[in-house]
């Protein structure tokens, strides 16, 4: 599952998940649509944030 629809399905917003992991809107942005991918750490900080493993994040 894609971490835009991982937002999606928790009724959640890109700015929420930006300010809970201190980066900008634009940078959770571009990893919902594909046009960079989360740092390790960040992944983690999602994953627990989200509540799902990091596999679901990275959709392996």
């Amino acid at each position: 599952m894609l971490l835009k629809e991982l937002l999606k399905s928790k009724g959640l917003k890109q700015k929420w998940l930006a300010d809970k992991i201190g980066v900008s809107e634009v940078t959770v942005s571009n990893w919902c649509v594909g046009k960079s991918v989360p740092k390790k750490a960040h992944l983690q900080k999602i994953s627990e944030i989200l509540e799902v493993p990091v596999k679901t994040i990275i959709n392996i």
